[in-house]
């Protein structure tokens, strides 16, 4: 049994899914043939879904599937459908976003090559936190080696055929461990204390997620920079790629940072409250779309961060 779901065009299915692996050692986020896959619990029960495009860009359609093929439970479909249009931003119209950047010469462009990249989005607040904390103040490739070895190690497995599939652990796994434990595959100490608390935190219930959703943004990061190791830059993140927000523009990265000074501001030092202003006047509330579009940008070689 399948279940159907048809995003906003435009959306480019495969863009939105590569999005999700940030190296080619990614273990996660499964995407191969034109078919994303990733081990998930739904009730209460690990499986593998499958999520593959049954249209275009401009008439797009997904079909979702477990892997073993039976019917989705009515409380399966229902987790299995919010999952899904949560990871992939399913209801973003992005149309609205191409009509806010058409004066702006850069963004358009990048509009233009990457049409139909939507957010794509953790499933769950613990492991969009879990992320960026590992991301913090290390280059991408050094954080997903850590990733995936906390994955292996604390991660649930399920196999098909000759394959093996990884689930991100869940904060219940994650309290249970000691600070050795995560120093022994490569964090340091204070990753270790503000993984193992954040997980405690989430674990107990102390951070409801339906009540989050309602939040506005600034006190939706008040909230979250309370926790141990979480700081603004991790929490503005987090509003983008768990909640969905489409405006925020995480200021404090370094990478977006260099390219509003350089392709906005001939290269002149902003500060971060400079910067979210600009982006506010630019792109409104389609921010966080010109944040992954800069990056998108960026992997395709259109842009860059150095002086030329």
């Amino acid at each position: 049994m399948e279940i159907e779901i048809t995003p906003r065009a435009p959306f480019d299915f495969a863009a939105t899914a590569r999005f999700f692996r940030f190296t080619q050692s990614e273990i996660v986020d499964v995407f191969s043939d034109k078919r994303y896959a990733r081990a998930f619990r739904f009730a209460e029960k690990l499986h593998l879904l499958n999520v593959e495009s049954r249209g275009t860009r401009s008439r797009p359609s997904l079909a979702l599937w477990f892997t073993d093929k039976r019917a989705f439970t009515g409380q399966e479909e229902s987790e299995a459908r919010k999952l899904v249009e949560r990871m992939f931003s399913t209801d973003h119209d992005l149309k609205k976003f191409r009509a806010q950047v058409a004066q702006d010469q850069l963004m358009r462009r990048l509009e233009e090559e990457h049409r139909g990249l939507h957010l794509a989005c953790w499933p769950t607040l613990f492991e969009a936190l879990a992320i960026s904390i590992l991301s913090q103040q290390i280059s991408t490739k050094v954080a997903m080696t850590l990733k995936r070895r906390m994955v292996e190690k604390f991660g649930e497995q399920i196999a098909t055929g000759d394959k093996t599939f990884f689930a991100f652990p869940s904060p219940e796994a994650i309290a249970r461990a000691s600070v050795e434990d995560l120093r022994a595959i490569g964090l340091s100490g204070a990753k270790a204390l503000s993984m193992i608390e954040l997980a405690q935190r989430i674990s107990a219930g102390e951070l409801d997620e339906s009540e989050l959703e309602n939040e506005e943004n600034e006190t939706l990061i008040a909230r979250l920079t309370r926790l141990r190791g979480i700081g603004r830059w991790t929490a503005e993140w987090a509003l983008m790629l768990h909640f969905g927000r489409t405006d925020v523009f995480p200021a404090g990265d370094l990478a977006l940072r260099l390219f509003v000074e350089k392709y906005y501001n001939d290269w002149r030092k902003m500060t971060e409250r400079e910067i979210r202003a600009l982006a506010q006047a630019r792109w409104g509330r389609w921010a966080s779309y010109a944040a992954i579009y800069f990056l998108a940008g960026l992997r395709a070689g259109m842009i860059s961060t150095e002086r030329k």
